[in-house]
């Protein structure tokens, strides 16, 4: 197996870097990657410091940096390393330039603007992190989706990340014998979302948490009839109010989240065409 470090370097966050490292090295079952991430590396000083990890482990390096001066400071350095230093945008950035006929404008860059949208994300984020795990039950109308499904199947990861693509999301754990349908009978948002996983998978989950924190088992947190009730309850609320049901056994939060959008764009292209 071949190993391979990747360095991603960007003045915002690295997600479009990662994007892309990780659909490149899908084509690859013989290589083994590690990702290093450098986000919001936006002066020479923060560079700098990145310069001497790489140099520890110098691998390729793939970056988003709109300022020429650091751009020309990596570069530079890369190739005094002998390394690939390669700019994720830049080359589609030139080609759309060359066949438009039209210059780049320095001044857009990768900065947010601080427009609607947002501030959307900012308040999406803020929701989220306050309506974690069931918190705030009285606040659920507000959401623009809310996951139910037992504990730990990555409910508050999934949460966060549909928060930063602009989704006010709430997460509400099953708890067996707690009464569910009271708490989420009445809410008035459409898109309530049911996460189910394998029960084998799942205990094998909350073992590992378990042992993290140096707990004893001493509930039905992890004996297998139980958690195949709390799967199977959860699946039957889902299917009884009508709410879409998402087996995550197999599947990244970037998965989940991909088909928990899809779900919501096409709920409101629905009721956007009933209301034509």
């Amino acid at each position: 197996m071949k190993k391979l470090i990747i360095h991603l370097i960007s003045d915002a966050s690295v997600d479009t870097a990662k994007h892309l490292a990780t659909t490149a090295l899908a084509q690859f079952s013989k290589i083994e990657s590690k990702l290093y991430h450098w986000p919001m590396i936006r002066n020479t000083e923060l560079l700098n410091e990145v310069l001497k990890k790489i140099q520890l482990k110098p691998s390729l390096v793939l970056y988003t940096i709109w300022d020429q001066e650091l751009r020309m400071i990596l570069t530079k350095f890369c190739y005094n390393l002998k390394i690939p230093c390669i700019s994720v945008v830049g080359k589609i950035v030139k080609e759309i330039s060359v066949f438009c006929g039209v210059e780049t404008e320095k001044s857009l860059g990768y900065d947010h603007e601080f427009d609607e949208s947002y501030f959307n994300k900012i308040h999406a984020i803020d929701y989220t992190f306050r309506h974690d795990d069931g918190q705030m039950v009285n606040e659920l109308d507000e959401a623009d989706i809310i996951l139910i499904g037992p504990s730990r199947t990555s409910k508050t990861p999934t949460s966060v990340y549909l928060a930063y693509n602009g989704f006010k999301t709430a997460n509400v754990p099953y708890i067996s014998g707690y009464p569910f349908l009271d708490l989420l009978g009445n809410v008035k948002t459409k898109i309530i979302i049911g996460l189910i996983i394998n029960p084998s998978r799942l205990i094998e989950i909350r073992e590992t948490r378990m042992n993290l924190l140096q707990m004893n088992d001493s509930t039905n947190y992890t004996d297998y009839k139980s958690v195949q009730e709390e799967c199977m309850e959860v699946k039957l609320i889902c299917e009884q109010q009508g709410w879409p049901i998402i087996d995550v056994s197999r599947r990244s939060i970037e998965e989940t989240v991909a088909v928990i959008m899809k779900i919501y764009y096409d709920r409101k292209k629905f009721i956007n065409k009933i209301n034509l």
